[in-house]
């Protein structure tokens, strides 16, 4: 097995992967959570350039009445992109510290795979 190599900076941010707690919403515009009965949670204080996405932006924005349960579960999937590697941890605890998520953890890291340089064949 051959050891991966990471991948050019250039091409690679980190992202916190987190999921919201049944009945939580996030509101793009404004940049609030809006807990079930509907009161708003501002969106913590992030680094500059840091950006609160929607891991299936398709299902974010449709109604939950008419999804399926595994839908309306995938709606609660969402990610914070961070402009650098070196908040990430402290930024990690300030989203697990939010009321409106079930749970956070780092994004894998991403790397890509050597290639092992082609043998010829011998015909014979």
């Amino acid at each position: 097995m051959f050891p991966a190599i990471p991948p050019p900076k250039q091409l690679s941010r980190r992202s916190i992967d987190f999921k919201l707690k049944p009945g939580w919403r996030f509101d793009e515009a404004k940049g609030v959570f809006i807990d079930p009965r509907g009161v708003e949670l501002a969106t913590p204080r992030l680094p500059k350039n840091s950006r609160v996405l929607f891991k299936v932006p398709s299902l974010a924005r449709s109604p939950s009445k008419k999804l399926s349960g595994a839908e309306r579960d995938l709606q609660r999937y969402m990610q914070v992109i961070l402009p650098s590697p070196r908040s990430t941890k402290s930024v990690l605890q300030i989203v697990r510290s939010l009321p409106a998520v079930e749970e956070a953890h780092l994004a894998p890291e991403i790397s890509l795979p050597i290639q092992k340089p082609s043998e010829r064949k011998s015909k014979r």
